[in-house]
This record gives structure tokens, sequence and C-alpha cells, in this order.
């Protein structure tokens, strides 16, 4: 056989697409352009991939870029009449109030963080204990509605791990 033969041209086309897959169909979207539910469930998988990856770095960064700040807000606390209770421990009140400052400067940090599915990143305050937890919201979201980390409802606004508005 030469080795410089011309291939063969098929008398056939070949398409390798998805099958039953229609041109201009997205298949996790309605007519309408909203998602379907294997749309949601798709989008809220990726989000949860990223945060998975990404969360430990996130409040990482976030601690360091507001350590100044948060440093002297406890200086001031610490000063205020009312921060000890009785028994000399720190007051509830005096936690809240770091942790809520802690939340607001740690989600100026990352206000230009967003999920796959353009969800913003937010930390809020814990409750009981100094910290504070990630939050995930929609664009747009009344961050204030989590106010001492419960929702408007009611109900506590934060797993274990991440919260997501849900």
């Amino acid at each position: 056989m030469d080795h410089c033969s011309k291939p063969v041209l098929q008398p056939y086309l070949a398409h390798h697409g998805i099958k039953g897959q229609r041109w201009g169909v997205r298949r996790y979207q309605n007519p309408d352009g909203s998602l379907t539910e294997k749309g949601k469930a798709r989008l809220e998988k990726k989000d949860n991939d990223w945060i998975d990856k990404r969360s430990a770095k996130i409040t990482e960064k976030a601690q360091k870029k507001s350590a100044k700040e948060l440093d002297q807000y406890a200086k001031v606390l610490l000063q205020t009449p009312g921060a000890f209770n009785k028994n000399g421990k720190l007051s509830a009140a005096a936690i809240t109030a770091y942790n809520q400052k802690m939340s607001e400067l740690m989600s100026q940090k990352v206000s230009d963080l967003r999920t796959p599915s353009g969800k913003v990143v937010k930390f809020v305050a814990k409750r009981g204990e100094i910290g504070v937890m990630m939050a995930l919201a929609d664009a747009g979201y009344d961050m204030d509605q989590l106010k001492k980390g419960v929702w408007a409802s009611g109900r506590v606004a934060y797993k274990k791990t991440v919260l997501d508005k849900v």
C-alpha cells in the first residue's frame, strides 16, 4: 500500500452529539429562561464544591485583612462599661457586638466575591461564642435580616459548616 495515498471520503455525515438534544434548547432551563429542578441542583452542587475548596482560604484572607480594625475595635469595646459580667468573663452583649463588627468587616473585605451561581459571600455573626460563619446569599439580598444569626422568622440561620439561604 502506498503511504502517500489520499484518505477515502465517506458518503455520509456523522454527528457525535447528545442523543435527543436539540439545537438552541438548554437541558437545565425552562423555555422562559428559569432553571429546572435539575438545573438548580446542578448549580447548588457547583456552589458547594466551590465553597468546599475555597472557604478556609477566603475566611483566612478576610480575617487577615480586617485584623487591625478589629483589634482597635476590641480595645475600645473592652474599655466600655458592661464589657465584663460579675464573674469577670466577657458579657454576652460584648461578644455579640464583637461578632457583628467582625462579620461586617470581613464581609466588606470579600464584597466582590461570587460563587459560580452568582451568590455573594458574606459572613454572619455566631451566637454565644466568638466567631463568624460564612454565608451565601443571592445578590441584592438584605443580610440585615440575619441579625445575630437568626432569620427574620426566628429560625437559626446557619449550619455548622456553611450557611446557605434556603
